[in-house]
């Protein structure tokens, strides 16, 4: 019975602790004018429009901060479809990101291309790495003053830290950036540069270097159709009016992010976070009563293996789950039939002395008058029920194990 509960709450301890874990592992701006360049060349401004009589455009705010993950490419893919099912003519996309995923960077990418309605990114920071492309693949490209873009080339994380991704990767995402950029009539060959050091775009960046540009470089070569200062300003600029739902989503996806930010996991990537969780399954293994979690961390590291490669985080979870749960399957069926057969099926204690041979110490005279036998180094007293006598130094075989006696039979 004590067993019985040990190992009950063996199970309960490591059900709540998979919960917590999949819980965890289940895990991603006035106006003014503005100095000119060192060039003396003046900024083109998002100037406000003034005694228009027409009538202003809805507009739906789609917010990319952060980390570019595929949870933030479903978040942007459903803002365009409830953008257009509001109404809305205008997407502002503001964009305030160093980058991340390729993959989640494309699927934006397309989701924009394929929106129905006009498209303009507003840079209100940086949009740096995957982030460029994203701007690229709108309309038009409005940027805070001081903001950033460029800076494209892709990465892959080893050990040692990030390094540049291969030759055929890099020659992908290059053409993938021009491509964006010559479809909504921005300059392709700055695209490239921000991909390819070894392109070069005379009088702008040379060989060997990646550009990145600022907000006056970017409206000066016209990647930028022109710097705001603020989001209000670039609304009234383009006779605009904010849905009030767009700004209410925006808002709540602006303290979740900011929340994720703070949090301890924020400052880990995706394979560590894995580790961390391995770590924990294979110690709680090591405290609990029983053969149970040890999978759900073998399961935790085959994720941070993936989730180092690049695979998205939901396949991630996905090979997690699917992993642990068949290994705990198969460890309460064919590792314990087949591995663990024979310790089980080997007699222990006082069962062992069945089949046993002794020797007769004092005589046993059936039933009634038990004498006693040695087994095994041990004397036990014996009796035998057919109601035979058994002389002293005869020997017997034991059948059975009666409380403290013994019953046996003549050899």
């Amino acid at each position: 019975m004590q067993s019985w509960r040990i190992g009950l709450y063996s199970v309960r301890c490591s059900l709540l602790l998979i919960v917590i874990a999949c819980a965890l592992a289940s895990s991603f701006v006035g106006a003014g004018a503005t100095p000119s360049s060192g060039s003396g060349e003046e900024v083109k401004q998002a100037e406000p429009a003034v005694g228009q009589e027409t009538p202003q455009t809805k507009a739906y705010l789609i917010l990319i901060r952060g980390e570019v993950n595929t949870r933030l490419a479903r978040r942007v893919r459903e803002a365009l479809e409830k953008a257009t099912e509001a109404g809305a003519g205008v997407a502002i996309v503001e964009i305030d990101t160093f980058g991340g995923e390729l993959v989640a960077a494309v699927e934006i990418r397309d989701a924009l291309l394929d929106a129905r309605l006009r498209t303009i990114a507003f840079i209100n920071k940086r949009a740096i790495s995957a982030g460029a492309l994203v701007a690229l693949a709108t309309h038009d490209i409005v940027m805070a003053p001081g903001a950033t873009i460029g800076a494209a080339t892709p990465l892959r994380l080893t050990w040692t830290g990030p390094e540049p991704a291969g030759e055929k990767v890099i020659s992908y995402f290059r053409k993938e950036m021009k491509a964006t950029a010559e479809s909504r009539g921005h300059p392709g060959a700055l695209a490239e540069a921000m991909v390819d050091p070894d392109v070069v775009v005379p009088g702008i960046v040379e060989k060997g270097k990646l550009l990145t540009l600022t907000t006056q470089e970017a409206v000066r070569l016209s990647l930028a159709a022109a710097q705001s200062e603020s989001l209000e300003q670039l609304l009234q600029a383009y006779s605009l009016e904010l849905l009030a739902e767009s700004r209410a989503e925006a808002e709540a996806a602006r303290a979740v992010e900011q929340a994720r930010g703070r949090g301890w996991f924020g400052q880990f990537h995706a394979w560590q976070v894995w580790i961390i969780l391995g770590l924990i399954f294979a110690l709680a293994e090591m405290l609990i009563p029983g053969f149970f979690i040890l999978w759900f961390a073998v399961g935790a590291f085959l994720a941070s293996l993936l989730a180092f490669l690049g695979v998205p985080r939901a396949l991630q979870v996905g090979v997690f789950l699917a992993i642990s749960f068949l290994l705990l399957v198969f460890s309460r069926t064919i590792f314990k039939s087949y591995l663990l057969r024979s310790r089980e099926s080997v007699p222990t204690n006082v069962e062992a002395l069945k089949g046993r041979t002794g020797l007769v110490r004092k005589v046993i005279d059936g039933s009634l008058k038990p004498g006693y036998v040695k087994v095994g180094g041990e004397v036990w007293s014996a009796i035998c029920e057919d109601g035979a006598q058994i002389a002293k130094g005869a020997k017997v075989e034991v059948l059975e194990v009666v409380g403290n006696k013994v019953r046996v039979k003549p050899v």
